[in-house]
């Protein structure tokens, strides 16, 4: 059973990194100081130092956290046991909700990701590699004869097309947004795979 206590800890530790991506995401991480990071969360800066020892611990944690939950989805998506262009609607689909549920982290990802240590950067970009892979692999079986390279360009726009639009704020409900955008995202995808 879980103590009060380690419930109110996580419960901290989740209010910290929701307003850390909030500010970078709107800020940019070099423009955004532990201080406040802790005002946003409604605690001094020192006590953030309680959770992370430093801004960039959190940002690897926010960045690790948005990338493990696209390969999650994409994982569970092809155990779905959809084929064919049906299981890469639902990749793109699976994709398109993450990117939208998820916008801050995903708007700090595309343009911060650079700030993190290089230890951490070398992990993102390996598990960004393994999501890659997986789309790469998914759209051979659709389309045997093109050269990976071509599928890893395909894969590459469709995912940049996805997560595009996460670095600006959009006034559609998220509902249309995951609408709107998957159906693109399918469409160029379709288009790319020939």
């Amino acid at each position: 059973m879980t103590s009060p206590k380690s419930a109110r800890t996580r419960e901290r530790r989740e209010l910290i990194l929701q307003s850390a991506a909030n500010l970078m995401a709107e800020r940019g991480y070099p423009s955004v100081s532990m201080t406040q990071i802790g005002a946003a969360a409604g605690i001094v800066g020192s006590a953030v130092y309680r959770h992370f020892d430093s801004k960039s611990t959190i940002l690897g944690t926010l960045l690790d956290r948005v990338v493990k939950t696209m390969l999650t989805g994409t994982r569970e998506a092809v155990a779905s046991g959809r084929t064919g262009i049906d299981l890469l609607d639902t990749m793109v689909l699976t994709q398109t909700r993450t990117a939208i549920e998820n916008r801050s982290l995903v708007a700090v990802y595309l343009r911060d990701a650079g700030n993190l240590p290089v230890d951490d950067l070398r992990s993102l970009r390996r598990q960004q590699r393994q999501l890659i892979e997986e789309w790469v692999f998914q759209c051979e079986a659709i389309s045997p004869y093109a050269s990976e390279s071509e599928l890893r360009t395909v894969v590459q726009a469709v995912l940049a097309l996805i997560n595009s639009v996460c670095t600006y704020d959009n006034p559609l409900p998220a509902d249309q947004q995951v609408a709107s955008l998957s159906r693109m995202a399918s469409g160029a995808l379709r288009a790319g795979l020939g």
